[in-house]
């Protein structure tokens, strides 16, 4: 019997939210549950370049319904995968059943917070919004509910790590790791793109790391270890130099007969 691993399918694995998706409005509109992003055609046309040559996958902290949206709205892009809600969920095509299932009543954490409104179609967490305003963000207002979140899941016995985002909570099965998933679709995160904290573990594992000026401090590091690239630009005009990057690794790499 032939027990050799299987060899994992190098991929090029980007981040949405704020790497790919920016608020700034431009040619292609996203929209959200509480405001639109946006991705620029030329970020668009050039993913639609790499993708007909080397393996795209998404890894995002969004559900399947939300990604569903930008899919749509890139016909020309071919995908090879999906890892969703920060590592929980993995799909191959995006309407695909999710091959992680850790928690078995998802709606039994949510009724520990009947006051909160709940959003819809997460499938391995649970998350809420509120509806605060600039000078509730500012004034810490998502702190405070992180910290009573994280108390009603003590006293009722459960250890789930809690997130924040500026106004929302995620409630996870275990700490955020995308290349959890990854491991499970058999993706190696031969590049990466990413902006944020729940992107380090996949860029660690990169091959080459890429992020923006606007990422984070930890991210920056790992790329100038790596030798990778920063961009300085901002938002779309920085996806399009992030993915021009990626372009020309695999059209060296790949289309040069390198490997």
């Amino acid at each position: 019997m032939n027990n050799r691993p299987i060899k994992k399918l190098d991929a090029l694995v980007c981040d949405l939210d704020g790497t790919l998706l920016h608020s700034q409005k431009e040619a292609i509109e996203v929209e959200g549950r509480t405001r639109a992003s946006f991705i620029s055609q030329d970020a668009a046309l050039i993913l639609s370049n790499i993708s007909q040559i080397f393996p795209i996958v998404i890894a995002t902290g969004r559900n399947s319904a939300s990604v569903h949206k930008l899919v749509s709205k890139l016909p020309n892009v071919k995908f090879s995968g999906f890892v969703l809600e920060n590592g929980f969920v993995a799909k191959n095509k995006i309407d695909d059943e999710s091959t992680i299932k850790s928690v078995d009543d998802w709606n039994e954490i949510a009724s520990l917070f009947p006051e909160w409104e709940r959003l819809p179609f997460y499938e391995n967490c649970v998350g809420f919004v509120f509806n605060f305003d600039q000078n509730d963000i500012d004034r810490g207002a998502i702190d405070l509910k992180l910290k009573y979140a994280k108390s009603i899941l003590e006293q009722n016995g459960y250890n789930y790590p809690v997130y924040k985002e500026r106004r929302k909570i995620f409630i996870y099965p275990d700490d955020v790791d995308k290349m959890k998933g990854l491991a499970l679709l058999g993706i190696n995160p031969y590049i990466v793109m990413g902006d944020g904290t729940n992107d380090i573990q996949m860029m660690q594992q990169s091959t080459f790391s890429i992020t923006l000026s606007s990422g984070a401090s930890e991210l920056k590091e790992i790329v100038s270890k790596k030798d990778g690239f920063c961009s300085m630009q901002i938002e779309h005009q920085a996806a399009y130099e992030m993915l021009n990057f990626a372009y020309n690794i695999v059209k060296k790499v790949y289309l040069g007969g390198l490997i």
